[in-house]
């Protein structure tokens, strides 16, 4: 994915402007910035929720801007929020089996017949549920409400929703907000083991400085809307930009 000269404005603030990025295959990449530096508007760009003012924005090979969110979705395309955005009624295994339909979904005929093609289709389901929640350590949780689990628990199924629907590229936005250091130094290598196990390529926007220079091969910051450096965590630590975006001098 790429953007070239990505640009949002709400009512005359511009939360982004000229905004570039091109991820590489299989690379875990983090953005980082102060408050309303553009981090989320740029996930939302990404993802459908906004539309840009000006700029394009590329996923593999094709313009993606103006598509709904559920087609951004289906062309690998995934994403957790900063707050929970589960379905706290439903059981644990049934949030992740709602995003996995969205992969592989069953009509209303083949649902009321028990076809084989609906036999095939649930059984693919329930096989991606039970292998995601068997990662994120939630087996034993299957059965209970969203809505019962602890944060750190309800984190994890976010990123199994996302999962299940089988992206390319997987954006993490704040996954370890409310977290421990125990729960954040698990989470880095779960983040390393998803990109193992699934290829995808992680975007992560996070405030944890800790969990982003020990994941991320390259970090992007921005600062008022604009990316004010690109490169490895060595670099972007010992740059006089980014250390007077965060502490008011180089």
């Amino acid at each position: 994915m790429r953007t070239r000269g990505l640009t949002k404005a709400f009512r005359g603030l511009v939360a982004l402007k000229d905004h570039a990025i091109e991820l590489r295959e299989r690379e875990i990449m983090g953005v980082i910035g102060p408050n309303g530096s553009g981090k989320s508007t740029f996930f939302n760009l990404i993802t459908g929720f906004s539309k840009p003012n000006a700029g394009q924005i590329e996923f593999r090979g094709r313009s993606i801007i103006g598509l709904r969110t559920e087609r951004i979705v289906s062309l690998g395309i995934a994403r957790t929020f900063q707050g929970s955005r589960l379905f706290p009624s439903l059981t644990v295994e049934d949030n992740v089996l709602a995003a996995a339909q969205l992969r592989h979904p069953v009509g209303p005929l083949d649902s009321v017949l028990r076809t084989a093609r609906y036999r095939t289709r649930v059984d693919k389901a329930e096989a991606i549920a039970e292998r995601l929640l068997d990662l994120m350590g939630l087996t034993a949780q299957a059965g209970r409400l969203a809505s019962q689990l602890p944060y750190g628990d309800q984190r994890r199924l976010e990123i199994a929703r996302a999962l299940a629907t089988e992206p390319a590229l997987l954006l993490l936005d704040e996954p370890a907000a409310g977290l421990d250091s125990n729960e954040t130094t698990a989470l880095v290598e779960l983040i390393r083991k998803i990109r193992d196990l699934f290829g995808v390529t992680v975007v992560v926007v996070e405030h944890d400085m800790d969990l982003i220079m020990a994941v991320c091969e390259r970090i992007q910051v921005l600062a008022t809307g604009e990316v004010i450096c690109v490169g490895t965590p060595e670099q972007v630590r010992n740059d006089p930009r980014v250390r007077e975006a965060y502490l008011g001098h180089a």
